[in-house]
Order: C-alpha cells, then sequence, then structure tokens
C-alpha cells in the first residue's frame, strides 16, 4: 500500500509540473461542455412527414392542419397507397408517417374509437422516439380541443377515446 501511495504522488507531482498536461485534464473538457452544451441539440424541428388518410373527412383535415401548423412537422406528401410507406421511408426523405383509419370521424363520434397509426423511420431511434412523442401530443390534443365540441355534443354515446398505434 506505501508503494501504491508513493506512485500516486510521484504522478500528482508530475501531472502539475507539466502546464500542458493541466491545460488538457482541467480546461479542454470545460471548453467541450460549453461548445457541445450550445452546439447538440435534441429538439427536432419541420421533420418532413407523410400522411395516409383514405377517409379525407372534416377531422382528419383538421389534424393535417394542426400537424402542419406546428413547428416540429412539415407535411411534404399525401399518400394514396398504405403500400406506399415502406418505399417512401426507403427514399430517406420523411421522418414520419401519420395514417388514420377509414372512416376517421364516424368511428370517433360514433363508438369513440378511431385509429391513427404512427410510423417511425427507426434509423435514427432518439429522433424518431421524440417525434412519435410530439405527434402523440398534438393529435390528443387536437381530438380533445373545442374545434371538436360542436361535433361531439351531436353524438351522446361518444367515449372520447384516441387509440393511437406507435
Amino acid at each position: 500500500m506505501r508503494q501504491f501511495r508513493a506512485f500516486i504522488k510521484k504522478e500528482f507531482y508530475h501531472i502539475l509540473r507539466d502546464k500542458r498536461t493541466i491545460l488538457i485534464l482541467l480546461v479542454m473538457p470545460i471548453i467541450q461542455i460549453i461548445l457541445f452544451g450550445f452546439a447538440i441539440s435534441t429538439e427536432v424541428r419541420n421533420a418532413q412527414i407523410a400522411i395516409f388518410d383514405p377517409s379525407k373527412d372534416v377531422v382528419t383535415s383538421s389534424l393535417k392542419t394542426q400537424l402542419q401548423a406546428s413547428p416540429y412537422f412539415s407535411i411534404a406528401e399525401e399518400l394514396s397507397d398504405y403500400l406506399q410507406i415502406n418505399d417512401i421511408f426507403k427514399k430517406g426523405k420523411i421522418n414520419l408517417v401519420i395514417v388514420f383509419s377509414e372512416n376517421f370521424a364516424e368511428n370517433l363520434f360514433h363508438t369513440g374509437e378511431a385509429a391513427i397509426q404512427i410510423v417511425a423511420d427507426g434509423t435514427e431511434p432518439n429522433q424518431a422516439s421524440i417525434l412519435v412523442t410530439y405527434a402523440t401530443n398534438i393529435l390528443r390534443q387536437s381530438i380533445n380541443n373545442s374545434q371538436f365540441s360542436i361535433l361531439k355534443s351531436q353524438f351522446s354515446n361518444l367515449k372520447s377515446q384516441l387509440s393511437i398505434v406507435n
């Protein structure tokens, strides 16, 4: 144990004697923390999304408008077939695809069970997770928003439940 203490003491003397080593040990991490604190951001802006909407009703149009109005998403393409989803991810231009169920508004107001599927490009898992969370929150807030309260009041059996599949 005495030899180990002597070794550590000797190494500290060598480190403290050399100015460049002190610079590397103390100043470089501080500079990196400052630079990376400003340069690295996990916030996503203007992510390119595609939408597959077989129902094309008033509610899905409103939801698309809400997504487009957010600073996080930009609707790049509207798909006409479900099979296009795989192809569009292969091109690498789309980060997220939102799929509305058929007869979305009718299902939402009559049974309260309208489905939205969110498909994310998993090549960057952190970004995909953030995008799915953003889209889920925007869609939930939009569905529960007061703009649908007039339509909701017309249907007494509305459960106000939205099923979002990730």
